[in-house]
């Protein structure tokens, strides 16, 4: 069986990305009799992988699930549609889900501003820049999206987050646990950061959100603004950026 992931080596050469995938994909395999391999990348960039042998369909689940599927035609798009994706960027308060579109051509799903204001903001007219940087929507995480528009013979596709999509947001804000989200990084360098920096009294976990993008969860009180400047010495050409809570709670919604 062969599937395409949500992952693609960024900054890091083909080779060194590769290898940390592979271990990855053997630790999820586990016990699991069958075998994997990466074949190489889609167009777009994205990991291609076969994989055979007797509980092929069980891992296979279990790799588009913990890693991402992206949908590579637009024949495997339909309205109303839930798919993963990785955002692509913000461009003219429009933000741009990439959930791995490339056959026939390259299609990125459109969140409008509105779209953003009426799930992110109780409809307040804020700022899209101020929403995304108060949510931590850049470029590199990982999100879920319904396709709320589809139109197959253009390039035109928009969508919503999705509702497990809003789960999290609603969980991470309800902790009242500050964030640190990180792109472009291994989390074996995550967490030697962590102790190199000797936060490890002050960030209680490491969670993946893609094979290079992780969410540090600080203790509850602990800013996250203030540890930025000593991760961002060590984990240096990287984007850090903080999930702070109670700015969401006081700018954007309650959750």
């Amino acid at each position: 069986m062969k599937i395409t992931i949500l992952q693609r080596p960024g900054q890091y050469t083909t080779k060194d990305f590769t290898l940390n995938l592979q271990k990855a994909l053997q630790t999820l395999r586990g016990d699991l009799k069958a075998s994997i391999r990466i074949n190489g990348f889609s167009k777009g960039g994205w990991a291609t992988i076969s994989v055979d042998d007797g509980d092929s369909e069980i891992l296979t689940e279990l790799i588009a699930r913990s890693q991402g599927q992206a949908r590579t035609a637009m024949g495997d798009v339909e309205l109303g549609g839930v798919y993963e994706g990785i955002i692509h960027g913000e461009e003219a308060g429009v933000l741009g889900v990439d959930i791995g579109i490339e056959s026939p051509r390259r299609v990125i799903v459109r969140i409008t501003p509105e779209v953003l204001r009426a799930q992110l903001a109780d409809g307040k007219v804020l700022g899209v820049e101020q929403i995304t940087r108060d949510y931590c929507l850049f470029s590199g995480i990982r999100t879920t999206v319904r396709i709320t528009r589809f139109e197959p013979g253009s390039r035109v596709v928009e969508g919503w987050f999705a509702d497990n999509e809003i789960n999290r947001l609603s969980v991470w804000v309800g902790s009242h646990m500050d964030r640190i989200l990180v792109t472009d990084c291994f989390r074996h360098e995550v967490e030697s950061a962590v102790r190199r920096a000797k936060l490890e009294r002050d960030i209680v976990a490491v969670e993946p959100i893609t094979l290079t993008a992780h969410s540090m969860v600080c203790k509850l009180g602990t800013d996250a603004v203030g540890l930025i400047p000593k991760l961002g010495s060590i984990l240096r050409k990287r984007e850090l950026t903080p999930f702070v809570p109670r700015r969401i709670l006081a700018r954007c919604r309650p959750w």
